[in-house]
């Protein structure tokens, strides 16, 4: 294909300087060049607003204009166009300066030949486009400093503040500038001369090549910082680089979140009830520290018991918050109705009629009659599984929506079911059936009947836990939602 163009903007006022610098661009094979040619500086800025050119060739003794005033005129009328001075000898001084202040190169008269000439016009145009790039680079960096809602700062061998960057300075009515060649210890004095503050030690561990982080309290604020060393070309610690986030509001989350998971922890069952002729075990596995998921033994009249669990939709805080409001609802019911169906019932107009919420959650409830050894239940939108001895599984299906979403729905209470000896009833939140495998196979009620057969011989506790770890086995990952599983086995009968 055709060589690729420069377009070049010469400014000489001698002619023979003119035809040779014509000429050696002619000799060139590997480039084709377009020359606009001025001779006064006036017409060279007239032509820069004409035209768009690659590289300006220009003498600094002009009609109408000499020395560095020459390129600071043209620097100021092209200053995203690369500038080489055409210097006679008696000029170098000058051309020089000019270097110094942007010209990317300068080129002798006299010392000249097509090759070269080419060359530096070519090393001009790919300077000046490299250090526009790096210019626009750093202030890209700095406007995302300015604008992190974290700071960045430097520091010397000395300890003092070099930089200082971030929209936290902003926030707190900080200026960067009262800020640089200040000593750390002023800005986090140590409170005994026994005790140095965890930012001191930090920055003199990048010192000796150490990276470390802390969280740090300062101007009224927590934030979490990393320092790690800042090195010269020969990859010596000269001082420290540090960014720190503010977590003040991260760390009272964490306290409420906390708080929270001890209230939960102790809303779950520290215990199975004891129930003659049953083996009864449940657990719950939250995604995070707080669970959506709860299950809940429920003393009934009739020395019955009531177990229920429940799966609020969601995990974490606010769905934890809102299991805990349900178990409140459905104990409140169960002390003013007597079968499940009517604890349902109450807890769902409780839930319903709470306003400023839209809460629901699928909930199973079964009541246990040991002295029959039959089963009730009533569900809203949430089924269980009756594995029988032989390995055949009754589905006891939901025929309602979960609670919280019509305040009349009606919950209908099944017939008595009655279990025999090695029959398991699960009940278990929709995570164990509905965890996947790379996002694309579930993990299936049938595999978790199969893992229901497979461990039938062992304690309730057990069936619970291996239900769990084949859920974990089969996901490969962490779990994103909160794992919760009731097992209720028939034992032999007492006498």
């Amino acid at each position: 294909g055709p060589p690729p163009t420069i377009r070049v903007l010469l400014i000489e006022d001698n002619k023979d300087d003119v035809v040779l610098v014509k000429h050696a661009f002619g000799e060139s094979t590997n480039y084709a060049f377009q020359i606009e040619h001025a001779i006064r500086l006036s017409r060279a800025i007239e032509l820069l607003q004409e035209f768009s050119f690659d590289v300006i060739l220009c003498d600094l003794t002009l009609p109408d204009s000499t020395g560095i005033e020459t390129f600071h005129d043209l620097l100021a009328a092209a200053s995203d166009v690369p500038i080489v001075i055409l210097s006679g000898n008696q000029n170098d001084a000058v051309a020089v300066e000019a270097i110094e202040q942007g010209a990317q190169d300068y080129i002798v008269k006299d010392g000249f030949n097509s090759e070269l000439l080419v060359r530096t016009l070519r090393y001009a145009i790919t300077r000046h486009r490299l250090t526009a790039e790096l210019q626009t680079s750093e202030q890209r960096l700095r406007m995302m400093a300015e604008q992190l809602p974290a700071m960045l700062w430097t520091t010397d061998a000395d300890l003092r503040i070099t930089s200082l960057r971030g929209r936290e300075l902003a926030t707190m009515n900080l200026n960067a500038e009262q800020f640089v060649g200040a000593e750390l210890s002023e800005l986090f004095p140590s409170r005994t001369p026994s005790f140095e503050h965890p930012s001191l030690m930090m920055h003199r561990n990048a010192l000796q090549g150490e990276s470390s982080s802390s969280d740090l309290h300062w101007h009224g604020r927590w934030y979490h910082a990393h320092v790690q060393p800042l090195d010269n070309e020969h990859s010596m610690p000269v001082g420290a680089i540090g960014v720190a986030l503010d977590v003040t509001d991260v760390r009272k989350l964490r306290r409420d979140v906390e708080a929270a998971h001890s209230v939960q922890e102790h809303l779950l069952p520290i215990a199975a009830p004891i129930v003659p002729g049953f083996d009864i075990a449940g657990q719950c596995y939250p995604a995070e520290r707080c669970s959506g998921d709860f299950f809940d033994y429920i003393p009934l009249q009739d020395d019955r018991i009531a177990i229920v669990l429940a799966d609020v939709s969601g995990h974490g805080f606010g769905p934890a918050i809102m299991a805990a409001t349900i178990r409140s609802y459905l104990r409140t019911a169960a002390v003013l109705g007597n079968h499940v169906h009517e604890m349902l019932a109450l807890g769902n107009r409780l839930l319903a009629g709470d306003s400023g919420t839209n809460p629901f959650a699928s909930v199973f409830c079964v009541s246990l009659d040991s002295r029959s050894r039959t089963i009730e239940y009533a569900s809203a939108g949430h089924p269980a599984y009756l594995i029988r001895q032989g390995g055949d599984v009754e589905v006891l299906e939901s025929a309602s929506v979960p609670i919280g979403v019509l305040d009349d729905e009606v919950f209908p209470l099944s017939k008595p079911i009655r279990l025999h000896r090695n029959d398991i009833l699960l009940v278990a939140s929709d995570a164990v059936f509905e965890t996947r495998r790379d996002h694309s196979s579930f993990f299936g009620i049938e595999r978790a009947m199969d893992v229901i057969r497979t461990f039938s011989d062992q304690p309730a506790r057990e069936i619970v836990a291996q239900l769990y770890a084949a859920t974990c086995d089969f996901a490969s990952a962490e779990l994103d939602d909160d794992v919760t599983a009731v097992i209720i086995k028939a034992e032999r009968a007492p006498n």
